[in-house]
């Protein structure tokens, strides 16, 4: 059978990151329902330069031969090819956005881009934030849907004893955190995150009986550090910088609460927070700020608590009061975010035909 739907994403792996897990699992799931071909690009960005091409003769090859009705692109800065694809052929073409791929603040990127989405078939928003954006952007309403992201959350969930778990932690950092309710942040460490301003403001608040274990790095990795210096919080902060997969799993499920005191920065917005869900696969409450697609991410009430941007006393009294239901949370979170039920919402809208415009899953 000649595929009918055609992929093209130039983040996948061995690449890493968040648009490579995103592409990856999009096409596992795509693969199991429809006719699928792909174009990926495997390697580092300098490859884009013979990649772009690329990808756009072969799509024009496949939709001219009739062989590729419909084209999805895993991303907004692949909406140029998305255009010629249209413009030359009959298939229906249409993109994922993630939130920066939209924002970005360049000139020349601000008017082109989303001047390539408006002209499009369908845009997939990973959030309503996201589709916020885009409709700032004079991208049709309803051109826009939102999908959400998705986990595997028995790729992430482990069923040990949490005591059991904070040792292996504890043994891996070479810390003890007996006695302690520990706060944990996994992620890059970027101004938008807001980790530093948590730190500087937030956790002097919350007193001697709670640590805070943060994940990643970045460039705010050595503005955090010396912030810890100068509050003189090395005793309850741990920054624990990159480390393997096993360990971030042992600490999300024996922690007692994630973080994410996210803070507005103009032209980065955060478009969705999947590592929201990787906490809720396993149990873990979120308290994070309320703004932008980790409203998307965070159910209010039930797999965590939205707390307003930069509101030290709302983030003190939620984690000081948290006593939301683990078990509810790993399964409200598996329930809505699998990327089994995900798979399924793209796929639906993916083989759809003209009508698919008009879709709200």
């Amino acid at each position: 059978m000649l595929p009918r739907l055609l992929i093209i994403t130039r983040n996948y792996p061995p690449q890493t990151g968040g648009l490579e897990n995103y592409s990856f699992n999009l096409i596992r799931e795509l693969r199991r329902q429809l006719p699928l071909r792909v174009i990926a690009l495997s390697r580092g960005k300098r490859h884009l330069v013979w990649f772009l091409p690329f990808a756009l003769a072969v799509g024009l090859a496949s939709a001219r031969l009739g062989s590729a009705p419909r084209i999805h692109l895993c991303d907004g800065l692949l909406a140029p090819i998305g255009c010629v694809l249209k413009w030359f052929s009959r298939s229906r073409v249409s993109a994922s956005v993630h939130g920066l791929d939209v924002t970005f603040a360049h000139p020349l990127y601000e008017k082109f881009i989303p001047f390539c989405l408006k002209r499009l078939d369908q845009i997939v928003c990973v959030s309503r934030s996201t589709r916020d954006e885009c409709l700032k952007r004079g991208i049709a309403a309803e051109r826009c849907v939102v999908i959400p992201n998705g986990i595997h959350p028995e790729e992430i969930y482990l069923a040990g004893d949490r005591c059991d778990l904070m040792r292996e932690v504890e043994i891996s950092l070479g810390r003890s955190f007996a006695g302690k309710r520990v706060l944990v942040t996994v992620g890059r460490l970027v101004k938008r995150k807001g980790v530093q301003w948590f730190v500087e403001q937030v956790l002097p608040q919350l007193g001697a009986d709670y640590a805070y274990i943060v994940v990643g790095t970045g460039p705010e990795f050595a503005g955090i550090q010396e912030t810890v210096r100068r509050r003189n919080l090395q005793d309850r902060v741990v920054l624990a910088g990159r480390q393997p997969d096993h360990l971030r799993n042992c600490l999300l499920n024996a922690a007692d609460a994630f973080i994410m005191p996210n803070i507005c920065v103009p032209g980065d917005v955060e478009g969705f927070g999947i590592a929201a869900l990787e906490a809720g696969a396993c149990g873990l409450p979120v308290i994070a700020a309320g703004i932008q697609g980790i409203r998307d991410a965070v159910i209010d009430g039930v797999t965590g608590h939205w707390v307003a941007e930069r509101d030290v006393g709302g983030f003190v009294s939620r984690i000081r009061s948290l006593n939301l239901d683990r078990t509810r949370i790993r399964r409200v979170v598996g329930e809505t975010y699998s990327w089994k039920k995900i798979g399924r919402a793209y796929a639906g809208l993916l083989a759809a035909g003209d009508e698919a415009i008009t879709w709200k899953g």
